[in-house]
């Protein structure tokens, strides 16, 4: 794909970039779907915000359980690596998808199918692993009073828990893209809208998976009623989605060989990035450095509440006190209580909060512009520093609700910016700008996964990684301040 390609196929009205024929320019406007439709599609955001939330609640404890700290960050690398690799080219693959059935329903519809297979087996890693030679349960905790450690194996349950990590990772990347880019398609003019209410949808997403943590205690405690409840929504959502919106099928107006097409896909991570324009170049820039200072936090939030806060301990945390064990100790009952506040308090009123937020971003952005809005946001999130000293509960959780302005904005306004800047069109390259902008969501992680590996090792523990994360969001926010220039006032 070369770049004059770009240059035929767009139409820009960014003031960073100029329209290349202002008669094109002038046909950009595409009136939105109705805000009914809006709520059936942007339905799916609620299971993928479920599922990314699930990670962070449920298998980080869960891994925090099973392996060392900095094997936890290491496997958790797999996540933003399958996301900077699997998103790019199915968005590419997705654009190019001239399928009876449209270009992005059959991956969103293969992509649920795969991640609720992934979580039925999930949900029996422990049994699997048991019947595999793994100490039985009722064993771990008493090896743990008696000091005995060692005589613990969990080899196969480690092993299984992995692998499925691993499978979530890539199915659930399948299923997002599409899910997004779908939203675009029909939005139309209303694409902060549009984006509002597949956030609202995101929030409800993490909304039931704290909600259930608050009322059921750590995910990791039950998680196949957990899991079973993944299972429904995904299928619900997506299938709504599959079986009832309509796409027009297809046609590119230049027949390309499928090998070429699948080189191309496969060649979008680094096409992506190379074609962004100034402005979406800067706000990538953004992105990256706002998601590794929210992964430094969601990424380890039970530890961070669990270990650093509450002073607990995370070995046989998950099985102690239940099912006629033994009762839990000291420090594995306050691991758990921190888990429950990160994953279940904490995050119950950051959804409450960031509801009202994106309730009113519409209308922000129309009063103050995308600009400012964006800007202003990510002051909360510079915050983390002080967290990263504090052991004061409420303090930590006022931070972290406040930072709901910073993720809500950030995230939101991603579509309505790229399509603010290359137009409307079939032929717009969204899927390969989409999965651009996902490659930096994953870079981020990514980073802050591999660092935390070595942070966590040191003497503040889990609190290091927060603080890095606090100091680059505070980088962010002087490079939106002076370097980000766009002009946005849409719905």
């Amino acid at each position: 794909m070369k770049e004059t390609d770009y240059n035929v196929v767009t139409t820009p009205v960014d003031d960073m970039v100029k329209p290349v024929d202002e008669e094109i320019a002038e046909q950009v406007y595409v009136e939105g779907c109705s805000i009914p439709f809006m709520f059936l599609l942007c339905a799916p955001k609620m299971a993928m915000n479920m599922a990314w939330a699930a990670q962070w609640a449920a298998l980080g404890p869960l891994l925090e359980i099973l392996l060392k700290s900095h094997w936890v960050q290491l496997v958790q690398l797999v996540g933003p690596t399958t996301g900077l690799l699997v998103a790019p080219t199915i968005g590419v693959l997705s654009d190019n998808c001239s399928s009876k059935w449209g270009r992005r329903r059959p991956y969103l519809f293969w992509g649920a199918i795969a991640s609720a297979l992934c979580w039925l087996i999930m949900m029996h890693t422990v049994d699997i692993g048991e019947a595999l030679g793994d100490t039985k349960s009722a064993d771990i905790t008493k090896n743990i009073i008696e000091k005995k450690e060692h005589l613990t194996s969990r080899k196969w349950t480690t092993f299984f828990t992995v692998l499925c990590y691993i499978w979530m990772d890539i199915t659930c990347n399948v299923t997002q893209v599409p899910a997004g880019l779908i939203i675009a398609d029909f939005a139309g003019d209303r694409q902060v809208t549009a984006a509002s209410i597949g956030g609202a949808y995101s929030i409800a997403g993490s909304f039931a998976v704290s909600g259930y943590i608050l009322f059921f205690g750590a995910a990791h405690e039950s998680i196949k009623s957990f899991m079973t409840m993944l299972i429904v929504i995904m299928l619900v959502t997506t299938m709504s989605v599959s079986f009832f919106v309509k796409e027009t099928l297809y046609v590119p107006t230049v027949q390309r060989s499928k090998s070429k097409e699948i080189k191309e896909a496969f060649s979008a991570v680094w096409t992506g990035i190379r074609m962004l324009p100034y402005t979406l170049a800067v706000y990538a820039v953004i992105f990256v450095l706002i998601q590794y200072g929210w992964t430094a936090y969601t990424g380890a939030k039970g530890q961070f509440f669990g270990i650093v806060v509450k002073g607990g301990e995370s070995d046989g945390a998950d099985k102690c006190g239940r099912d006629n064990l033994p009762d839990c100790t000291d420090k594995q009952t306050r691991f758990n209580d921190g888990v429950r506040i990160a994953s279940g308090s904490t995050d119950t009123i950051l959804n409450c909060v960031s509801l009202v937020f994106l309730s009113i971003l519409p209308f922000l952005v129309r009063k103050f512009g995308a600009k400012r809005v964006l800007t202003i946001s990510i002051i909360p999130q510079t915050l983390l520093i002080l967290m990263a000293f504090s052991k004061i509960i409420a303090l930590d959780m006022a931070i972290i609700v406040c930072c709901c302005a910073t993720q809500s904005a950030l995230s939101s306004l991603v579509m309505p910016t790229i399509i603010h800047v290359v137009g409307h069109g079939t032929d717009n390259n969204l899927g390969l700008f989409s999965g651009a902008f996902n490659s930096a969501n994953c870079l981020g992680q990514f980073l802050n996964f591999g660092f935390s590996s070595i942070l966590v090792q040191s003497s503040m523990g889990y609190a290091l990684p927060v603080l890095v994360g606090g100091i680059l969001s505070a980088v962010a926010f002087f490079i939106a301040l002076f370097k980000l220039d766009f002009k946005m006032h849409s719905l």
